[in-house]
């Protein structure tokens, strides 16, 4: 992954948060493995308190574990963990889409519009295989999904969960992923929002996260049968 440390915006250790879960999600860090500020300063130009605090955001969140006097470690998710996780969404968006569903969002041109552009770049993403590219634009459907809602409790909660699914999505790197079938699911959520058809959403939304939970825990058994038949 090639890297222009460009960071302009006003919240530097949010943004090297970031950059540190697609360095994770692309595979450059390994669960498990050790960060070192140092190496993360040098290796992305930038001071120590900065990494500092983006490690502390990450550990808060789930992606990094933090050991007193030992340093900050990439958390490894374990099946358990994932299918936690991906319940919780479940739930948080299953709140966010009743309360988008009853409110007057769904007619707003200008919220549907950011819903296409962001399947438009999942589109894209797919015509050059880049998994990462896709799966930021997957999250960001999500998010307008959660801002659309109105409710400003959801927000931080999907905010502190996002760079966690990611590293979980990524986990796989799939050499033959299903882009097609993911997309067509992203477009059919828009379609019910269009025709507010609240009870076929909630069933939809459901589908889509299960759908990715059962996928990523028969792969990590199928990868535990290969373990052990060696």
């Amino acid at each position: 992954m090639t890297f222009e440390p460009k960071f302009k915006h006003r919240n530097l250790p949010e943004q090297l948060a970031d950059h540190i879960v697609e360095l994770l999600a692309t595979g450059d860090f390994e669960p498990g493995q050790r960060l070192y500020e140092k190496t993360i300063c040098e290796r992305l130009g930038v001071s120590r308190v900065p990494v500092r605090e983006a490690l502390r955001i990450l550990g808060a969140q789930g992606v990094v574990r933090v050991e007193p006097n030992r340093g900050a470690y990439l958390a490894e998710l374990g099946p358990d963990e994932m299918a936690e996780m991906l319940e919780i969404r479940l739930r948080l968006e299953r709140i966010a889409l009743s309360r988008l569903m009853s409110s007057e969002a769904p007619t707003d041109p200008e919220h549907l519009g950011e819903l296409r552009g962001a399947v438009t770049n999942m589109r894209r993403a797919s015509t050059l295989n880049d998994q990462l590219d896709y799966y930021r634009s997957d999250l960001v459907f999500h998010s307008k999904l959660i801002e659309m809602s109105g409710n400003p409790l959801l927000t931080p909660i999907w905010a502190s969960l996002s760079r966690a699914i990611l590293v979980l999505l990524m986990s796989e790197r799939q050499p033959h992923f299903d882009y097609k079938a993911a997309i067509d699911d992203h477009e059919q959520l828009i379609n019910l929002i269009e025709r507010r058809n609240a009870a076929e959403m909630d069933q939809e939304i459901e589908r889509h996260i299960n759908n990715t939970r059962d996928k990523r825990l028969q792969r990590v058994s199928l990868l535990k049968g290969e373990e052990h038949s060696r």
